[in-house]
């Protein structure tokens, strides 16, 4: 697959500079206008508009670390830019996609309990996503509440949050509060808080007001950037890559306005419309080569990097669902890219599944495995072999077979239909189903006992004060 040249990143980077010096991002925030004021940001008092000048917006980037760490309520240290890729997982979308029917239905709190326990199984798995979403069979305002309660009892790994509203953001805020204080771990370990921009180059108040506050805690920001050709970006490859660049670098330059030094992660997931009838085409081919350039600029700046992995435009389990799923992941793996988000994700973005978790995760071996390439460590052996078994013999009990036979040098999946070979054998779906069920019936889960006593009565006394009105 065709990647930019460096020269090809230069222009974009020289683009984006021009956009953020002369058109500038309208931020409805006082303090933040008066903050990027005081940094020597050229701001409008009418508009709202700050314009980052070119030798202030590179001396802003770089100050944004090149790597931080972060962790779960069971204190295991991750660290991000340190040259591993690891992955995300979300557990909730506004559609899930049924095993049993193969159908789409709306999520349950059973979904999210399940999906909780494959995210915290899956090993490449290091942080977990909830959507502010409810579930269908609990009814009322304590939907939502109720399912984050069953996701927090579930898994013990990194938050990635996406708050919806301030509420929300400051619900977290205290749960992680009352978690610091019964673990010792600092909240800005615990999570990471996405901060969307409204394309195009707008911040909004509400936005604005959570990156003020996660900032002045120290918290991880990753950008929410979804510039959509033809809507909100323009209709061309290169100008919604720009200015999905352009919405990444204001606020990875606000971060550090807001606090020098703030663990910023490179993020953006553009997608186009379809002219015709208006509808948003999230996960078609053009996804590909839009993250493997969106990885690549976000590394020119020296920064940590997210990049969708998995992904696909259909809800069934079929070969265009295979194909565009393989071909995100390969895309995710092979832009180096630091955290590779979305593992379950498929219905054009809006829907997942737990078999779906289990088979992008095995997508994600395969493209780690294509990545390798062929090694030719073992070359002189070979040749020695060859010389050993000689014309019309066998390699079946040479040395160098019984060596390697558990190497690992070749691929292998226990998820993948080998049909082919063995006869008869459960498809790739049923072997994932399989795989679900096994991990679902693996319990307790490893959050902490403390943890756990924590986070149930926070959720009761929050119950009490919905109850009362």
């Amino acid at each position: 697959m065709k990647k930019l040249s460096p020269g090809q990143i230069e222009q974009i980077q020289m683009a984006t500079e021009q956009i953020l010096e002369r058109v500038g991002v309208q931020v409805w925030h006082e303090p933040i206008l008066n903050k990027a004021r005081r940094a020597g940001a050229a701001v409008d008092e009418t508009s709202g508009t700050v314009r980052f000048p070119a030798p202030l917006l590179r001396e802003l980037l770089s100050s944004v670390p090149r790597q931080y760490s972060v962790c779960g309520v069971n204190g295991k240290k991750l660290l991000i830019g340190g040259g591993e890729q690891s992955c995300l997982a979300i557990v909730t979308d506004p559609w899930i996609v049924d095993y049993a029917t193969q159908l789409p239905r709306r999520p349950v709190l059973e979904d999210v309990r399940r999906h909780s326990i494959i995210a915290q199984e899956l090993e490449p798995v290091v942080m977990v996503s909830r959507m502010d979403y409810p579930v269908a069979d609990v009814p009322g305002p304590a939907s939502s509440l109720r399912a984050l309660e069953i996701h927090l009892l579930h898994h013990a790994k990194h938050n990635y949050v996406l708050p919806a509203t301030l509420e929300s953001y400051r619900e977290w805020l205290e749960i992680l509060g009352n978690l610091e204080q019964s673990t010792g771990l600092a909240q800005n370990l615990l999570m990471t808080v996405g901060i969307p921009v409204l394309s195009p180059l707008r911040l909004t108040e509400m936005n604005a007001q959570i990156m003020w506050d996660a900032c002045s805690r120290g918290q991880p920001i990753v950008s929410t950037i979804c510039p959509m050709a033809g809507t909100t970006g323009p209709y061309t490859m290169a100008g919604t890559l720009l200015i999905g660049n352009a919405e990444n670098m204001f606020l990875a330059a606000l971060t550090q306005v807001l606090r020098p030094g703030n663990p910023y992660l490179y993020a953006m997931g553009p997608s186009r419309m379809d002219m015709g009838t208006g509808g948003n085409l999230y996960y078609t081919l053009d996804k590909v080569l839009w993250k493997i350039a969106a990885a690549q600029l976000g590394h020119s700046y020296g920064m940590p990097v997210a990049a969708e992995c998995g992904g696909t435009m259909t809800y069934r389990y079929d070969q265009q669902s295979g194909a565009e799923g393989m071909l995100f992941m390969l895309a995710a793996c092979e832009s180096k890219a630091d955290l590779l988000s979305g593992i379950g994700s498929c219905f054009n973005a809006v829907g997942m599944s737990a078999e779906m978790m289990v088979i992008q995760t095995a997508w994600l071996e395969a493209a780690k495995y294509l990545g390798r390439g062929i090694d030719l460590e073992t070359l002189d052996q070979s040749l020695e072999s060859i010389r050993r078994v000689g014309p019309g013999g066998h390699f079946m009990t040479d040395d160098l077979t019984m060596a390697r036979l558990r190497a690992g040098e070749f691929f292998d999946s226990d998820i993948f239909d080998l049909t082919g070979v063995y006869g008869p054998h459960p498809s790739l779906l049923e072997r994932a189903h399989q795989k679900v069920e096994e991990m679902i019936s693996r319990q307790p889960t490893p959050v902490p006992d403390r943890v756990k006593e924590v986070l149930r009565r926070y959720f009761r006394d929050r119950y009490k004060k919905l109850a009362a009105g």
